[in-house]
């Protein structure tokens, strides 16, 4: 009776979860939509004249959504594939070698819609096959994310001599004032087609709390799985980095955040690592563009800000309450 009682708790504790992170969803939706700026959109005398305003703001707002997102998904599962919980795309250099390869590609080869998330690409599928030779190698866990951080500070350093010979400005800092419908469109396009395809790995997450040798006993090919993961993964950044650009911590910080809550209940990370990660570039996206109005703060900047603090709690405090990280 007992056992009862604790699993409806539990149960109860992911549906106020998730409930909580549906109406913030469409809180911020709704502001980032109709306020901001300095102004505010009536919603029930809408003008001729707020369609430009109301449509950038839609693009924006749609970006940001499938940003925070498709990022943490992605983070969550590359957590789970190389068993660390401080990998990142953007601290095992998958989004720095992503801008990389897209501006260096993008000198020489003609520019169209979609061209960089394809030069992107090619750095992305790079750095993963790295990745998955450093795994190959059975690296412990901190080695592993200092050789990332490695990779990480050499393909910025090579951006930033790009950026010097061909005075482009590459800011570390990416936000979503120059995000354009066009690009909106082929967010939600390719961002929709990739989550759907992700979402058929979900039954996966509870084996990876066992080590591989003991997935593969039990009849699953964890290898080939994995290839189709970071696949996937790789061209989540591509987009991510080809339509707006690199975002730090928020990877890391998403998927601990859900662990925690969620505990050993795995059958809800996926869903709750793409709404908390929504949200949370949805909630910098609103801050930045009114805080220090009319100078607005790149989105990117303000999710580092809230990320890092909560990172460094949970270096201190460890994974659920374990000492190692």
């Amino acid at each position: 009776m007992g056992l009862i009682k604790l699993s409806t708790s539990k149960q109860s504790k992911f549906n106020k979860f998730l409930f909580f992170n549906i109406v913030v969803l469409l809180i911020f939706v709704f502001l980032n939509i109709f306020s901001g700026d300095n102004s505010m959109v009536n919603i029930f005398d809408i003008q001729t004249s707020d369609y430009p305003i109301l449509q950038l703001r839609i693009s924006r707002t749609m970006v940001a959504v499938f940003t925070g997102g498709l990022i943490s998904i992605a983070g969550l599962f590359l957590q789970l594939i190389f068993r660390n919980n401080l990998v990142d795309p953007g601290l095992v250099g998958l989004t720095s070698s992503t801008s990389f390869f897209k501006n260096l590609l993008a000198i020489f080869l003609p520019a169209f819609l979609g061209s960089n998330i394809i030069y992107g690409a090619v750095g992305s599928f790079i750095l993963i096959a790295i990745l998955i030779w450093l795994k190959s190698k059975d690296i412990g866990p901190t080695r592993f994310v200092l050789f990332g951080v490695c990779l990480t500070v050499f393909f910025i350093s090579l951006n930033q001599v790009m950026s010097y010979i061909t005075h482009a400005d590459n800011a570390i800092f990416s936000g979503f004032n120059l995000v354009s419908p066009s690009v909106t469109y082929l967010m939600i396009i390719v961002g929709g087609i990739l989550l759907s395809v992700l979402v058929l790995f979900d039954k996966y997450i509870p084996y990876y709390s066992f080590n591989d040798n003991k997935i593969t006993e039990l009849g699953i090919d964890i290898k080939k799985i994995n290839i189709y993961i970071l696949v996937i993964i790789s061209i989540i950044i591509a987009t991510v980095v080809g339509i707006v650009g690199e975002f730090l911590f928020i990877g890391i910080v998403i998927p601990n955040i859900v662990k925690s809550i969620n505990g050993t209940k795995t059958e809800n990370y996926f869903f709750d690592t793409v709404l908390l990660g929504a949200n949370l570039m949805l909630i910098s996206d609103f801050i930045g563009r009114n805080l220090f109005f009319p100078v607005e703060v790149p989105a990117g900047l303000i999710c580092s800000l809230i990320c890092a603090p909560i990172l460094f709690y949970f270096v201190l405090r460890g994974s659920h309450g374990s000492k190692e990280y």
